[in-house]
């Protein structure tokens, strides 16, 4: 396998070592923006920028395995809630547009 522009081509590429790197970045990203206790709409503000921002071009050009996408989900829920065992809103209601939900 062959890394050209952030992105591995070539055979038997295994996609959850591709998107590790990337996962571990996300983490240490929320983990420092935690520590200046964001309000709720700060963290929406950061989720967006940092999940976002470090997902995309890379999603673009190798694609983003179901099961990746969903950890990436429940890291996202994870900081949002401040991990609190039962989020107060429904999952449904957290992914409409602000002026539906």
């Amino acid at each position: 396998a062959t890394r050209i522009l952030g992105a591995w081509f070539g055979n038997k590429i295994n996609a959850d070592q591709v998107w590790t790197p990337v996962l571990e970045k996300i983490d240490k990203a929320l983990e420092r923006w935690a520590k200046g206790s964001p309000t709720m709409e700060g963290r929406r503000l950061i989720v967006q920028m940092i999940s976002g921002g470090m997902t995309q071009y890379l999603t673009q050009v190798q694609g983003m395995p179901t099961n990746i996408e969903k950890r990436i989900t429940k890291r996202i829920s994870n900081y949002i809630w401040e991990e609190k065992e039962k989020n107060p809103v429904n999952k449904n209601v957290m992914y409409m547009k602000i002026q539906e939900g």
